[in-house]
């Protein structure tokens, strides 16, 4: 067993001196710059602050035998704590890979095209985050129409300002929604107040959205935006994420989509 911390895990650390004690702190917190300068017995003890004999006490209490062999335990613990930090990294990389993968599998390209259809024949586009942690998604929608040449308002979930621009809806008027939830009372009302004004709307959600909500939307998106696997990587991907892999891909459509399908 040619771990330094395996064999400290083995053994009551009750059993330890203070001095035995003070090495093993600076050995975990530096571990790899222990084994990257091939640190001798001399300068550990200087810069531990001991005697030669504090540190062999500690290394025959956790039977290991001799400085060499050490040595060789801790540069074994550095590769392995290496290997572990590069294994976190490919876990939270597949988080990511899944989570598209998933998305890509479930967003329908006939709805797409439907939207892009009304962002098309749009006057006016205002486009709204209802949760603050999608401003993201929604400002990156909207640099990008304003440089395609599109009248674009960006806005919040704020009741007083979504009304005013409700009231004073013209003809070919599109609200784009992007919500994590697919459930607001508060966003159904706003969405019939379009409705009954004759606007389009165009709902991009992380969850199914209810029946109500989905008769009042031209067109509808559901996103995947937590993902079951990262939970047995124990990792963290952004709810965001999706809607971002969202944009980039309503936004390749926009972009490539030829003049013939255009104009149908």
């Amino acid at each position: 067993m040619r771990s330094f911390l395996v064999k400290l895990a083995t053994i009551d650390e009750n059993i330890l001196t203070s001095r035995e004690t003070q090495i093993v702190e600076y050995i975990k917190a530096n571990l790899h710059e222990i084994v990257n300068s091939n640190m001798k017995i001399e300068r550990l003890a200087q810069e531990v602050g001991t005697g030669y004999s504090a540190i062999y006490g500690l290394l025959n209490k956790l039977n290991i035998r001799g400085y060499r062999d050490f040595s060789i335990s801790l540069s074994n613990d550095a590769d392995s704590q290496e290997i572990e930090v590069a294994k976190n990294d490919e876990n939270v990389a597949a988080s990511y890979i899944n989570l598209i993968k998933q998305n890509y599998s479930l967003i329908e390209k006939r709805a797409i095209f439907e939207s892009l259809k009304l962002i098309r024949k749009s006057t006016r586009i205002f486009i709204c985050y209802w949760e603050n942690s999608l401003m993201g998604p929604a400002q990156v929608l909207e640099n990008f129409l304003y440089k395609e040449k599109l009248n674009c308002y960006l806005l919040d979930n704020d009741w007083d300002t979504l009304l005013d621009r409700v009231e004073n809806l013209r003809e070919d008027d599109l609200f784009i929604f992007y919500t994590k939830y697919g459930q607001s009372k508060h966003l159904e009302r706003i969405m019939n107040r379009i409705k009954n004004k004759n606007g389009d709307i165009i709902y991009i959600s992380g969850r199914v959205s209810n029946p109500e909500i989905a008769r009042l939307a031209n067109s509808s998106h559901t996103l995947i935006i937590e993902n079951y696997e990262s939970t047995q990587f124990n990792s963290y991907v952004s709810q965001s994420v999706p809607f971002h892999y969202f944009n980039d891909l309503f936004i390749y459509h926009f972009v490539n989509t030829s003049n013939q399908e255009r104009a149908e």
